[in-house]
C-alpha cells in the first residue's frame, strides 16, 4: 500500500528505526560536512513518527497484547508467550524477534527480523492464548543480545516486549 510520502528530505545520515509500539521513527539528514541550515538541502533536525496501516483504528480489535513472556531465553529453548486479543483468533499467531540495530550513513547495521517456530495458537482458561515458541538455534541466525518480541495476529503486531537471547 502506498501512503502519503513524507515532506522532509531524508538523505545521507538519515535513519528509520522500528519502535516497540510498531511505529517507525524517521530522523536526520545531513549531506554536509558541518551543520548547514541555509542550503538547498539543509541539515535536518526534525524527527517524524510514521504510523503504518496496521496501527489504524479499524485494526485495534485484532491487535494482540503480550500478557506474559520471558525476559531471557536460550538458543533452541522452547518457551511460552501468553497473549490476549479482543476478537477471537483465527488461525495461528506469529511471534517475531526484531533486533535493535544501530544506524549510520543510511545503513542499519545488524538489522534482522527472526520469525520463531510456533505451535498452533491455543486458548487457555483465562481467555488468553498460549503460544509455544522455539528460540533461534544459534548465533548465526540471531546473535546474542536484546530483541523486541512481537506477537503478530493477521499482520497486526503487538507492542513489543524486550527479551534477551543468550547462548
Amino acid at each position: 500500500m502506498t501512503l502519503t510520502p513524507g515532506t522532509v528530505p531524508r538523505m545521507y545520515h538519515s535513519t528509520a528505526n522500528l519502535l516497540p509500539d510498531g511505529r517507525v521513527l524517521i530522523a536526520g539528514s545531513n549531506p554536509h560536512y558541518f551543520y548547514k541550515f541555509a542550503a538547498e538541502f539543509p541539515t535536518e533536525l526534525r524527527i517524524e513518527a510514521f504510523s503504518p496501516e496496521y496501527l489504524f483504528a479499524d485494526k485495534a480489535n485484532i491487535r494482540p497484547v503480550i500478557d506474559e513472556s520471558p525476559e531471557m531465553v536460550r538458543f533452541g529453548e522452547q518457551f511460552d508467550v501468553f497473549v490476549s486479543v479482543s476478537l477471537p483468533v483465527v488461525g495461528s499467531m506469529e511471534v517475531n524477534l526484531a533486533s535493535a540495530p544501530f544506524a549510520t550513513h543510511s545503513f542499519s547495521q545488524g538489522q534482522r527480523l527472526v520469525k520463531l517456530t510456533v505451535s498452533p495458537t491455543v486458548p487457555d482458561a483465562d481467555e488468553r492464548y498460549r503460544i509455544v515458541c522455539t528460540a533461534p538455534p544459534g548465533g548465526k541466525i540471531a546473535p546474542p543480545g536484546y530483541y523486541m518480541m512481537f506477537a503478530v495476529n493477521l499482520g497486526v503486531p503487538s507492542v513489543a516486549r524486550w527479551v534477551q537471547l543468550v547462548p
